[in-house]
């Protein structure tokens, strides 16, 4: 039985395999009669920049993002699950992850289904019951299932902690830049030019979209909600606030760095007076009773030697 369902397997994976080929194939033959009608130049250029990517970038990646794309299609994305699908497109921008809801589902249904194809076939690799057969796919599909979730949830941690500690030295950059003369659009753009992470991208976003035309008050107002950041709310709302009743940009970036300063060095406190109450509970699990070992062994084998004499 197992040597069928393997071969089943075996031949399904070779005829999805045959079938990407073949429409990864037709759309390199296009793109090469398409790179023929550009200068010779240009054409060895294209071809060398091709070649010189890895096997990752060059088949890997396009047939993944081809897989993801056509299940993406077949995965709802509006009706009744409208409320879900704009839950998750948020949690994606706040993770940093350029995928929309339909191809984050289609990666999740792919992993779910191939962490059960593979729990099924090591049931069978081991041995296992016919209950266990059953029970390992699923145990496969909700072990896939959390750690999708845990992944995208870690990942927003710690892209807004990364926020977080970029905003005092940001805002200085701003406040310092204003006070020098510049607007505030060109004070954003200078400190694009001279850093970099997830805060610089979301800011670039943020200038690009008033460059475009899009008021100053909505561009800071989306900067907000897809950082979810409590701070930058803050920040955002102080400066539209400011803009509105004509106040000094200057005075309002100067009490905003020093406000958000003084909130890191407050969380950052917090979490060191926390820390004494989080290495107790590994000093409970492997270090006390290591010192219990060391200090009543010997005492419990004189004991056990006392008896065994009698």
């Amino acid at each position: 039985m197992a040597i069928y369902i393997s071969l089943f397997l075996a031949i399904s994976i070779f005829c999805a395999v045959v079938v990407l080929l073949n429409n990864y194939g037709v759309n390199v033959d296009r793109v090469r009669n398409r790179i023929s009608n550009i200068g010779s130049a240009e054409k060895k250029i294209v071809i060398d920049d091709e070649l010189n990517k890895s096997l990752s970038e060059r088949f890997l990646s396009p047939m993944m993002d081809s897989i993801v794309k056509t299940l993406g299609k077949f995965v709802p994305d509006t009706g009744t699950n409208n409320q879900k699908s704009e839950n998750l497109r948020k949690m994606l921008r706040q993770a940093g992850m350029s995928l929309m809801p339909s191809e984050y589902s289609a990666i999740k249904i792919i992993v779910i289904i191939g962490t059960s194809v593979l729990f099924f076939l090591l049931s069978f690799i081991l041995n296992l019951d016919n209950t266990y057969v059953i029970l390992m796919p699923l145990i496969g599909a909700y072990a896939a299932f959390a750690i999708m979730r845990f992944s995208l949830l870690s990942n927003i941690t710690k892209r807004k902690e990364k926020m977080e500690s970029q905003m005092p030295d940001v805002l200085d950059m701003l406040s310092v830049n204003v006070e020098a003369g510049l607007g505030f659009e060109q004070a954003m753009l200078h400190v694009i030019e001279h850093f970099q992470g997830p805060l610089i991208d979301e800011l670039n976003i943020t200038y690009r979209e008033m460059t475009m035309g899009r008021s100053r008050k909505d561009a800071l107002t989306m900067l907000g909600e897809r950082c979810g950041i409590d701070d930058l709310k803050s920040f955002t709302g102080s400066v539209i606030q400011a803009n509105k009743l004509g106040i000094s940009l200057k005075n309002v970036l100067h009490t905003q760095a020093s406000a958000i300063r003084e909130s890191r060095r407050g969380k950052i406190e917090e979490k060191a007076h926390k820390m004494s109450i989080k290495i107790l509970l590994p000093m409970v699990i492997f270090i006390f009773p290591v010192i219990f070992i060391v200090l009543m062994g010997p005492a419990v084998v004189s004991i056990m030697e006392m008896f065994g004499g009698m």
